[in-house]
């Protein structure tokens, strides 16, 4: 048996309005993860997140989610002010097992259109195993614009390069 993880860290800045979004959203995540109610959605949590469901205000918020039941951001988040700019900060999201790059990716796109408009964020994420076995370490990378996420694997990459179509 063998233990896997999907690990990643990285920063990006963005405005505090978006920071207070992104913090709302992981807040009613980390809620409804643990089958709390979570307090009710903010107007610019529901522009992001439009209720599919007019009778349930967060079922845009679920169904952005691959889980219905359990919408988890996958990854942890934190913000600090950024000193030189009081309307602007440096956001992070890091884990060390559980990071899901689809998930982060959608949440920053939905929350950072302000930040987005001017340039795509970038990451990368690195996909481990506990034991030396074949085929199973990895990574990718994402790049997030405004209308649009791009993803691909290292694995992806490789049989590219190894079929000649990286020059």
């Amino acid at each position: 048996m063998a233990d896997y993880w999907t690990q990643g860290s990285f920063a990006f800045r963005c405005t505090a309005a978006e920071r207070a979004l992104i913090e709302e959203a992981v807040n009613a995540s980390r809620d409804l993860c643990a089958g709390i109610e979570p307090d009710p959605p903010s107007a610019a949590l529901l522009a992001a997140f439009p209720p599919t469901d007019p009778a349930a205000p967060l079922s845009g918020f679920r169904s952005a989610f691959g889980d219905y039941d359990y919408p988890h951001v996958g990854g942890d988040f934190a913000a600090a002010d950024d000193r030189d700019d009081a309307d602007h900060c440096i956001a992070t999201f890091a884990s060390m097992d559980d990071f899901e790059p689809a998930v982060i990716a959608m949440l920053i796109q939905r929350c950072c259109p302000e930040t987005l408009a001017k340039g795509p964020v970038g990451f990368e994420w690195a996909m481990v195993c506990s034991k030396p076995r074949i085929d199973e370490f990895g990574g990718g990378w994402c790049a997030i614009f405004a209308d649009r996420i791009e993803m691909e694997t290292t694995a992806e990459v490789l049989e590219r390069a190894l079929s000649g179509g990286i020059v």
